[in-house]
């Protein structure tokens, strides 16, 4: 299955909760403790599908590359980063000069040689929260940028303030769904960016090294 349909795929059930969350919240402006806790409800479950969405897009990226069992040599630099992560992390643990010259003389040749791979230790972290700082900077290690969390960055950082509010049991009120919609389409807009350029980046081999200029 090509990963325009699988990136497709996993957002449309995204969509499809959301919106059915949407028709009962609709149906119950007249019952106003229902209303709000649907309101909340939605809330919670828009971040829910913005962070798993996100680490989803990034791990069908990362589980592209390491289809092609290209060396890491054979990669661009960020990617090549992250398949080597586990071998520095281990590396950092012991500093001494034996140790050191060991992992340049023998370790970084032999892991520039090997089919890359990204297991857990190489893959990008939502963390705790997906605050905005820490989508950009996840999504960069991929050479990601998406022009919509500068356009709604501030919608996306309340999405995850208030989301922390409802997890932690506080009253935090959505008055309207008018003002739920707005945040839900700055979401929306961001997943779908981030899904295109997830496709732009595997159909054009962005991940591969380039050559050298003649």
């Amino acid at each position: 299955m090509s990963v325009d349909i699988i990136l497709e795929q996993d957002l449309k059930w995204r969509e499809a909760e959301l919106a059915s969350l949407k028709r009962l919240a609709i149906n119950a402006t007249t019952d106003q403790v229902a209303y709000r806790a649907l309101l909340r409800a939605m809330w919670a479950l828009l971040y829910a599908h913005f962070e798993g969405f996100t680490k989803f897009c990034w791990d069908t990226v990362l589980d592209h590359v390491q289809s092609k069992t290209i060396p890491a040599r054979g990669l661009d630099t960020k990617f090549a980063l992250l398949a080597l992560e586990p071998r520095f992390k281990n590396h950092r643990a012991n500093l001494d000069s034996t140790s050191i010259w060991s992992f340049f003389e023998v370790g970084l040749p032999q892991a520039l040689l090997a089919a890359a791979e990204f297991p857990d230790g190489a893959r990008l972290k939502t963390e705790s929260n997906l605050w905005p700082n820490i989508f950009e900077r996840e999504s960069d290690r991929l050479g990601i940028q998406c022009d919509e969390l500068h356009k709604h960055r501030s919608r996306i950082k309340a999405l995850v303030a208030r989301r922390n509010d409802i997890a932690h049991g506080k009253k935090m009120v959505i008055d309207t769904l008018t003002e739920y919609h707005e945040y839900e389409n700055a979401t929306l807009c961001l997943m779908h960016e981030l899904a295109i350029k997830s496709i732009e980046m595997i159909d054009g081999k962005v991940y591969e090294k380039k050559p050298p200029p003649p």
